[in-house]
């Protein structure tokens, strides 16, 4: 990837507002940028976590694999976000799974480079000590719902907070582009692809949401925040 579109990615990255010339230049120089495809995975489960990965394009999956094999997504992340951040934690082997849904844009610098930096720069430390209690928090929040609330409540749950995160505001609603298929959709809320079929459908009928392979359309633009 061309060093000048390095650059340009990393200056529009939020978490960086505020860091001083001389950091981004040195971020810039130390950090690999790299384009992955759906389906690749980014890093497995007890390989060393010693690198911090930032998402400017697509979205990443994280799931979390038990001892009898079965596969929990406890996370998606889409641009923006930052992941691989146990590290800064002091996690050295990764526990979970990162798998590309949709082709993106990575940025990867040492852990070790980057605390240099977010010590020698107090708003990027604030951010992303911000950033990470966001995170916990959404996954507090997803794990609730696994806990406490049944299939038909947990595939609704997800679709409101992902038109929240991932849509954009139209004329006829909220869109999200692209939209995820019903396994990726039954992967990320423990159930079964027959009950996502149902409640889309049904969600359909009531006319909250439009939705083809291509994007998802949430038309009650209220509906994600009842």
């Amino acid at each position: 990837m061309a060093e000048q579109t390095k650059i340009w990615y990393l200056r529009n990255f939020n978490l960086f507002n505020g860091i001083n010339t001389a950091s981004m230049e040195q971020m810039n120089k130390m950090s690999r940028m790299k384009e992955k495809r759906k389906k690749e995975i980014i890093y497995f489960p007890e390989e060393s976590n010693n690198t911090i990965y930032f998402l400017k394009k697509g979205k990443i999956k994280i799931s979390r694999i038990s001892e009898d094999g079965r596969i929990t997504t406890i996370q998606l992340l889409g641009p923006g976000e930052i992941f691989g951040e146990s590290a800064l934690l002091g996690q050295e082997i990764h526990e979970n799974i990162a798998e590309v849904v949709e082709d993106v844009v990575v940025c990867s610098i040492n852990k070790d480079i980057f605390q240099d930096l977010m010590f020698s720069n107090p708003k990027l430390n604030i951010s992303i000590n911000k950033f990470i209690g966001f995170r916990l928090r959404k996954i507090e929040a997803h794990v609730e719902d696994l806990v406490f609330k049944n299939s038909k409540e947990r595939i609704i749950a997800f679709l409101k907070r992902y038109g929240k995160t991932f849509g954009k505001e139209m004329v006829d609603g909220l869109m999200v582009r692209p939209f995820l298929t019903h396994k990726e959709i039954a992967d990320l809320t423990a159930t079964a692809r027959q009950t996502v079929n149902l409640v889309l459908n049904e969600l359909v009928d009531q006319e909250i949401i439009h939705y083809t392979r291509r994007y998802l359309i949430i038309k009650d633009l209220n509906w994600t925040s009842k």
